[in-house]
């Protein structure tokens, strides 16, 4: 894993911690599926900036983020509807994060 990635990662993962105090509380194998779905999300987030703006590569980035998803939906018992929109305001946080940053640097 790239250094880059591994910090979009490690930040999508600590905004979900944030967003769920009972993180703690939380079965190992659902936190480490949280995990990889925030390395997955990381890598999306930069195959999103380079993709081209055609319907093609859209459809493709948004069937990406569909198996995330449905991969957090897994996590019923531990509460997904709730794990899933902790997950993707992190995601959107750091997103937004990293464009405030590169706007501010211009």
């Amino acid at each position: 894993m790239s250094r880059s990635l591994h910090e979009i990662t490690v930040r999508i993962l600590t905004g979900v911690r944030d967003r769920l105090p009972d993180w703690e509380s939380l079965d190992p194998a659902d936190r480490e599926l949280i995990a990889a779905c925030a390395a997955d999300a990381a890598r999306l987030q930069l195959r999103a900036l380079g993709a081209p703006q055609t319907p093609d590569a859209q459809l493709r980035l948004l069937r990406e983020k569909a198996q995330i998803h449905a991969q957090l939906a897994n996590l019923a018992a531990a509460g997904g509807i709730r794990i899933s929109t902790a997950f993707w305001d992190a995601v959107k946080g750091v997103v937004n994060g990293a464009v405030a940053v590169a706007f501010a640097a211009l």
